[in-house]
């Protein structure tokens, strides 16, 4: 079986710092393209100044597009579950002991959003969650997952358990 049983997909970073990281970086590029078609000298594109005013300012262009690009993403099957932000880290169902929503806070517990380690261990942190879930390995390691659904994605991962240890106990 690979049904899928949950997705969900969210910013990484909060809506008004991406907002305002492009905002401050169009006014860089703006001001560095300024500087170099009607500023002094000191800023012309043949100058070393204007070629890193230039080259600042188009970098962070960049990076902005990304970070407002990001998202996580989660998707449950019956087989695995699959977390991160591209590609993401794949764990398979049988692996995982036991799941339980947990609250928290992203800068007091993770000191801020993405792939943290925290005063909580590891976890994936999107922006405008304050719940999530704690994947308990079989291992005895965990990490934690945000999640603006946290009982949808609780409920989800507990089915796809429950169906893992009713194969395991047919197959004995």
């Amino acid at each position: 079986m690979d049904g899928k049983l949950y997705n969900e997909s969210m910013m990484l970073i909060p809506m008004m710092m991406s907002l305002l990281l492009g905002v401050v970086t169009i006014a860089l590029f703006a001001f560095a393209i300024y500087e170099i078609a009607y500023g002094s000298d000191a800023f012309a594109l043949d100058s070393f100044t204007g070629i890193m005013l230039l080259s600042v300012a188009a970098i962070m262009l960049v990076l902005s597009a990304a970070f407002f690009m990001m998202k996580l993403r989660i998707s449950v099957s019956y087989d695995s579950m699959t977390v991160g932000l591209f590609k993401g880290r794949v764990v398979r169902i049988e692996d995982i002991h036991s799941v339980e929503v947990e609250s928290f806070s992203p800068m007091k517990d993770y000191f801020g959003w993405g792939l943290r380690v925290g005063r909580k261990g590891f976890g994936y942190i999107a922006a405008g969650t304050n719940k999530g879930l704690r994947i308990n390995l079989r291992t005895g390691k965990s990490f934690f997952i945000s999640s603006k659904r946290a009982l949808e994605f609780e409920t989800a991962m507990n089915t796809a358990l429950k169906a893992a240890k009713r194969n395991a106990e047919r197959e004995q």
